[in-house]
């Protein structure tokens, strides 16, 4: 059962929304700061290789999900908005880079995020549009909803500390 995923796992675009307990700059800050990400980020907390981001509008960010000798692999985009603790857009596209120079991309997709100052909290609205394929719609949609996952106890501690 999908908690955080509002549409049909395979719809386009994927809704994703949920409350937290946090200030929407706290909030946007797990977005976008790199120590932070690599907290929540990917299938179980703690697993990303690495996070960079260059948060301005045309700045990029990468988040290498595992790597070793043959290849690394990730997510990849572009800042398209940033409107800081309200709105973050940008792009979005699966890599893989290979040891022997060539890399693999993913056609970009497009992510809107939205941090809406709640009573108590904010109340997080995403949509990832412009997936290619019913797979990868239902593979994202599952990522959001362990992403978020993940999320939520962070913000939760990271308020009680």
């Amino acid at each position: 059962m999908l908690e955080f995923v509002k549409t049909e796992p395979d719809a386009d675009p994927i809704l994703v929304s949920c409350f937290f307990a946090a200030t929407p700059a706290t909030v946007f800050q797990a977005w976008t700061d790199p120590k932070i990400i690599m907290k929540w980020f990917g299938p179980r907390p703690n697993t990303l290789v690495s996070a960079e981001v260059d948060l301005r509008v045309g700045g990029q960010y990468r988040f290498v999900k595992s790597r070793d000798d043959e290849k690394s692999t990730g997510f990849e985009g572009e800042y398209v908005v940033i409107e800081t603790n309200e709105r973050l857009v940008f792009t979005w596209a699966q890599f893989a880079s290979y040891a022997d120079g060539h890399e693999e991309i993913t056609p970009h997709s497009n992510v809107e995020i939205d941090f809406v100052a709640t009573e108590g909290g904010t109340d997080l609205r995403l949509s990832h549009a412009a997936l290619h394929t019913d797979s990868a719609r239902k593979d994202f949609a599952g990522g959001w909803e362990r992403a978020f996952g993940n999320l939520v106890p962070l913000l939760r501690s990271e308020i009680a500390s």
